[in-house]
């Protein structure tokens, strides 16, 4: 996990299956980008687990490039993107407190264009299934697989519920 609005939810509610099955970078030292690599570097640390990456779509611009490089080496991992088109978390400590929000809304490319451009499998799902079985295939694959999931959307809905 990057530093990114579901990651803060992760840490919360989630209970991992086992030790050393889940690590995030959430610590609040603004860590954008490391979950990409981090999560890179667990599947070829344990290259028969599956490997998903959970980022912002302002985190995954600090190391995006770094998907050129994963389908060279060919590593399957799931990338999980929370485009909410901003820095979520900073933009909503600076509207609690009244701080002009100034530096928070980025533009985000097409991910699921730039992803195939770089040789990734991509998709924006539009359902819970369709996320469900996407993340099944991305195990399967030999490049990383880019999942977006636009904030806002029915499956961002379904997921925060």
């Amino acid at each position: 996990g990057d530093q990114t609005e579901p990651v803060y939810a992760v840490n919360q509610f989630y209970q991992a299956p086992q030790v050393r099955s889940f690590f995030n970078s959430s610590t609040g030292y603004g860590t954008l980008g490391y979950g990409l690599p981090a999560a890179f570097g667990a599947k070829l640390g344990a290259p028969h687990r599956p490997s998903v990456c959970l980022i912002g779509d302002g985190g995954l611009q600090f190391s995006v490039q770094e998907l050129a490089s994963a389908v060279e080496a060919g590593i399957a991992t799931a990338v999980v993107i929370w485009n909410n088109t901003s820095y979520g978390e900073i933009k909503a400590f600076m509207a609690e407190r009244g701080i002009p929000q100034i530096g928070v809304d980025i533009f985000t490319p097409d991910f699921v264009g730039l992803a195939k451009a770089l040789g990734c499998e991509a998709s924006r799902p539009a359902s819970l299934a369709e996320l469900e079985s996407e993340l099944k295939a991305s195990a399967t694959r030999k490049v990383p697989t880019v999942i977006e999931i636009q904030a806002g959307s029915q499956l961002a809905k379904t997921l925060a519920a």
